[in-house]
């Protein structure tokens, strides 16, 4: 599910456009199976995008950091954790991919690190469930510009992980 706001078509809209894990020991394609080792470090790679006639004006306004932060929600017995956070300059735009033809598209995209230990293993026959659905989220601050009430923020559910160290 992706949610962006503020949603004001054609003016200023937005997406995350991916949440994906990057497995420490890639496959082909650099994206593992969603089987994590929780003993290692792994990272998060997150690209989201903004569009509409007053995204310049927005962004230029707002200026600061995007503040990107992913959570690991546990589905049955464990933790409930935030992963990591980054901070994107909203100077750092990218071409966009997803939504190119919209006005005034801008990309951008933040790589969290997941430190080892972050997240329980998967306990078979116990309360431990090593299962975890993933929420990503990204936060432009308008309380830098000195006018609260225009923040952007877009959250994202992204793929459900199980945490297993290999045998």
């Amino acid at each position: 599910m992706n949610q962006f706001d503020p949603q004001i078509p054609g003016l200023m809209e937005g997406e995350v456009t991916s949440l994906a894990v990057i497995d420490p020991q890639p496959f082909v394609g650099g994206t593992g199976n969603h089987v994590i080792d929780p003993s290692l470090d792994f990272t998060l790679k997150v690209e989201w995008e903004v569009f509409g006639q007053l995204v310049p004006i927005w962004l230029a306004a707002l200026a600061g950091d995007w503040d990107v932060s992913v959570y690991a929600e546990s589905l049955g017995g464990g933790d409930e954790v935030r992963l990591g956070t980054t901070l994107v300059a909203s100077t750092a735009t990218l071409p966009c991919t997803v939504n190119q033809a919209k006005a005034n598209c801008t990309k951008y995209e933040a790589t969290v690190t997941v430190p080892a230990g972050k997240l329980q293993e998967h306990q078979p026959g116990t309360d431990v469930g090593g299962i975890y659905k993933l929420v990503a989220a990204v936060f432009l601050n308008s309380n830098l510009a000195g006018t609260p009430g225009f923040d952007l923020i877009g959250f994202s559910e992204g793929p459900i992980i199980q945490a297993e160290v290999p045998a």
